[in-house]
């Protein structure tokens, strides 16, 4: 393409789109990844029991550790119960003689540990005989390893234990919407202008959070907070993309991988460094702002302004890459190529749209299957981020510290598909994802380490599932309709976003439920990768014709890195500049 060529006279990766790419880039997916987990972290729910009068009375004088208040917790399901409490009415003598008794002896717990496992097991057992009630005065909290939350702080457990939930769904609504709202402005007013106001939403909004005086206002904050969510990250990626050369576009890739597992390591330190929420909330607004304050250095998009027929700024533009770049710029030629672009997207966009694909069986079928692929990457994805602090037990920065600590390896993911092709690594990832979530229903409760493990391994493969799922969507789909293609995967991969929430609540039932749930999805999306063609190694298709024939000279059994069967490419065509898969 014409666009390509003048990205070669003005440097396809020269320093301009270093810096790009470190700081732009970098900075903005960083901010998407700190603004996540403070959704997460500010809305987590802390061990918490019934409070108790009595309990708390004396809790607070023998500065009682939580551990040392688990035995006066009744058991449910073999563990402690956080909604109902001992009625000791009928036994309230036994009951201040049985508490006078354990709390005085809290400090022989280690000098004469026989004697005190004695009054331990008394203590159980009164606990176990008399009659229990829900929560009556309200809630204590375990502090000790998690900050003060929303969640906390509003009571929102038992009977309220879905609005945590429900803001995390409203949240991922919100994105989907924010997919619609932004895609607008950013076709009709440009890249640049959008950067500002989805960053601003993203300000405002996060401000709003702080302030909200009740659960419907705290929604609609976080609905904005999500409608500009993923902009902030995937539109600077996009620009940055946009001036790259075809040989560098993996590059901005890598480093949206590097910098959102960057994030997801240091907000757990950051978050339990911190007394309260608030704080949290403050870092992750606050940091917003240098985007704002520089937007007027950000570049607009050189192919949205010729799109526009703003040829000129789109000149200007490209003339400062050029210079940064030490390259010579040649603007008749450039012009010249611009002109030439421009013409051929024209010939190409008119011609057809999604809906014909849909009487394209061979097509509509890879289009169906490269849907399901999405949707199942995307909401295990998700899901098994959400999920991460309900694995093992102790301390839930932990958990999500060790849960991004295993995506590291997944920047390997670039690397391996361009050698072995998308098809089979993605089968494989799913299935192990899928295999692990299931193996977690049968580990033994006692098995801390070994539950958390095995979750973490379903996390770390649906991670780089995730990412293959959104290379194939852009090569599956004919030039002619890629971009609505892409569009099309990234509405349905939201729809299931925003159901995570949901099923990593489940765990209130049992514990066992999010990722079994999550690894028969990882399996569906590995039956659907199975009958998909590869895409590695082979032109990708331009026209509608290309993309019925696409795959069918495949065996399901082929391998990318054994045999690279490509694409018949019509005489008619072979003079054009057709796209290759890397």
């Amino acid at each position: 393409m014409g666009y390509d060529n003048i990205l070669v006279q003005v440097g396809e990766f020269g320093l301009y789109q270093k810096l790009l790419c470190g700081f732009f880039v970098f900075y903005t997916t960083f901010l998407c990844g700190l603004n996540y987990y403070t959704q997460v972290f500010i809305f987590d729910t802390p061990q918490h029991r019934c409070s108790d009068p009595v309990l708390d009375y004396f809790q607070g004088e023998t500065k009682a550790s939580w551990e040392d208040m688990l035995p006066w917790i009744p058991r449910q399901r073999g563990y402690p119960s956080q909604c109902s409490m001992i009625d000791a009415e009928e036994h309230s003598n036994l009951f201040l003689n049985q508490t006078q008794t354990y709390f005085r002896n809290l400090k022989i717990q280690d000098s004469n540990p026989d004697k005190f496992t004695a009054i331990r097991r008394d203590v159980i057992s009164f606990v176990e005989n008399v009659p229990h009630k829900s929560c009556d005065s309200g809630w204590n909290y375990d502090h000790s390893l998690v900050f003060n939350t929303i969640t906390s702080e509003n009571d929102w457990v038992c009977k309220d234990d879905y609005r945590p939930m429900l803001i995390h769904t409203v949240f991922w609504v919100g994105n989907t919407v924010g997919c619609f709202l932004w895609g607008f402005t950013n076709d009709y007013f440009g890249r640049k202008p959008t950067v500002l106001l989805s960053h601003t939403v993203y300000f405002l909004a996060g401000v709003a959070t702080l302030f909200a005086p009740n659960f419907t206002m705290l929604a609609i904050a976080r609905f904005l907070v999500g409608c500009a969510h993923h902009t902030v990250s995937h539109l600077p990626f996009l620009i940055v993309v946009e001036y790259c050369g075809v040989s560098s576009r993996t590059v901005p890739l890598m480093m949206v991988m590097m910098s959102y597992t960057f994030a997801s390591l240091t907000v757990p330190w950051v978050a339990m460094a911190l007394p309260s929420w608030r704080m949290l909330a403050v870092i992750a607004s606050t940091l917003i702002l240098p985007v704002i304050a520089c937007w007027k250095i950000i570049p607009e998009s050189p192919s949205w302004l010729l799109v526009k027929g703003r040829t000129d700024e789109a000149m200007a533009q490209l003339g400062v890459v050029a210079k940064i770049n030490g390259q010579d710029f040649q603007d008749d030629e450039v012009r010249k190529e611009l002109l030439k672009d421009k013409e051929a997207e024209s010939a190409i966009t008119q011609k057809v749209n999604l809906y014909q694909m849909f009487k394209t069986p061979n097509l509509r079928v890879n289009a169906f299957l490269v849907n399901i692929i999405c949707m199942m990457g995307f909401m295990c994805y998700y899901g098994h981020v959400q999920n991460t602090s309900n694995l093992g037990e102790g301390n839930v920065y932990k958990s999500y510290f060790l849960g991004a600590l295993v995506e590291i390896p997944c920047w390997s993911i670039p690397i391996i598909i361009a050698k072995l092709g998308r098809r089979w690594p993605l089968l494989f990832l799913f299935s192990t994802s899928g295999l692990a979530g299931v193996a977690y229903g049968f580990i033994p409760v006692e098995w801390h380490l070994t539950s958390l493990s095995v979750g973490l391994i379903g996390r770390m493969t649906v991670n780089g599932a995730y990412f293959i799922c959104l290379q194939y969507g852009s090569e599956i789909f004919p030039t002619v309709i890629r971009g609505q293609g892409i569009a099309l995967c990234e509405i349905v991969g939201g729809i299931a976003i925003f159901l995570s929430p949901t099923v990593v609540y489940l765990a209130k039932v049992s514990s066992i439920l999010p990722l079994l749930i999550l690894g028969l999805c990882s399996l569906i999306g590995a039956l659907a990768t199975f009958f998909l063609p590869e895409t590695a190694g082979r032109t990708l298709p331009q026209t509608l014709k290309d993309g019925e024939e696409f795959g069918l000279d495949q065996s399901k059994w082929d391998f990318a890195c054994i045999k690279k069967n490509r694409y018949h490419i019509p005489e008619d065509k072979m003079s054009e500049d057709i796209p290759e898969a890397v």
